[in-house]
């Protein structure tokens, strides 16, 4: 089949600034897009110019970006508006058996609503509305638009909340989930582990990496515990004060930060971590933990993350808002029966397993 991905947004920006990356091969759409291809699929995605990396690239699927028009506006990190998608779609979706739209309060996927409805699924991964002025345009956007252009159109969730979200406005959710899908040839996993665990995060104030590592220096502190270590892998604005955090607890011998790592060289230090460590505030959608579970690593979160009921109903790791280190203890002592839980859970969430769910919904 010929698959056209539709995803304007690749990567989140930070405080509304767009840093155009060197690759786009580790962002999730593209694992996305590596899942179709692996079944034998062909695909092409659509994405904003803003996001179009600064090397050139091989990617097995091709990859045409739009500038967006009147981007003030228009943010086109938050609600691009792409140029000439329409005519695009017009003389080329004939050519395609199937169309995935990400998000139904998108302008592309309005477009595609409008060119090509009956081949169009609709993946939704936001479980409330969007905070641009109050709300007020995505409220407006989900009572009016998507009843009214998009009420014939099968809305893919990939987490139960957004099935729940999206089930307030249209009557074709589709039962089955199919959430990011991970890379199966580079996350994996295996049956050791090391006396570390793993934060992998921006380093921001919503990502709350200082009270993981409080948390983590009280679970040092104890004799039984005293040599176990933290890997932090990630970067950003609070480095330099995390790095003092660790200081003045005196647990630098236990904490390493590691900087942004690709996903070819994180996969290593994350299945042999003993838990993914979580404590965010305000990121409703993480791959990570997605990651996490495929590669049989359990997780340590708070309920924020849309994931959290997911890996709580299915044993994969610990979900307590305000969780310590005794949920750490937790781990250490069930990490065999954890481990095998997210073995079992994550071969329904690699790259393949996300596109065959999404082939079989678009046929039936």
């Amino acid at each position: 089949m010929r698959v056209l991905i539709i995803n304007c947004i690749l990567s989140t920006a930070e405080k509304g600034v767009i840093t155009p990356k060197k690759s786009i091969w580790d962002c999730m759409i593209s694992t996305f897009a590596r899942g179709f291809i692996e079944l034998g699929h062909e695909v092409t995605l659509l994405a904003s110019q803003e996001f179009k990396p600064t090397n050139d690239e091989q990617l097995p699927f091709e990859v045409i970006y739009f500038p967006s028009r009147w981007p003030r506006v228009f943010k086109p990190d938050l609600l691009p508006w792409p140029m000439r998608m329409r005519s695009w779609l017009k003389q080329h979706s004939a050519d395609f058996d199937v169309v995935i739209a990400s998000e139904s309060f998108q302008i592309s996927t309005l477009i595609a609503a409008t060119v090509c409805s009956p081949k169009l699924l609709i993946w939704q991964e936001m479980v409330r509305h969007q905070r641009l002025l109050f709300k007020l345009p995505s409220k407006l956007w989900h009572n009016l638009i998507v009843p009214s252009f998009m009420r014939q159109v099968t809305i893919v969730p990939r987490s139960e909340p957004a099935k729940r979200f999206m089930s307030r406005y249209s009557h074709h959710v589709s039962d089955i989930i199919v959430d990011h899908g991970t890379d199966a040839t580079v996350l994996y996993p295996c049956d050791e582990h090391d006396k570390s665990f793993i934060v992998i995060a921006r380093l921001v104030p919503g990502k709350h990496v200082d009270s993981i590592i409080t948390k983590f220096s009280r679970l040092v502190a104890l004799e039984q515990y005293h040599d176990y270590r933290l890997d932090i892998i990630g970067d950003g604005d609070q480095r330099t004060q995390l790095e003092e955090l660790v200081n003045r607890l005196g647990i630098n011998s236990h904490v390493t930060f590691h900087g942004f790592m690709p996903h070819k060289r994180l996969a290593k230090p994350l299945r042999r971590s003993l838990a993914l460590l979580v404590d965010t505030s305000n990121d409703l959608n993480m791959l990570t933990t997605i990651e996490a579970i495929t590669s049989g690593t359990p997780v340590v979160t708070n309920t924020i993350p849309s994931t959290a009921s997911f890996i709580a109903a299915h044993g994969l790791g610990v979900v307590r808002d305000g969780w310590d280190e005794n949920d750490l203890i937790q781990v250490i002592r069930d990490y065999d029966k954890m481990h095998k839980a997210c073995v079992k859970e994550g071969k329904e969430l690699t790259n393949v397993a996300c596109a065959r769910k999404m082939i079989a919904i678009a046929i039936n």
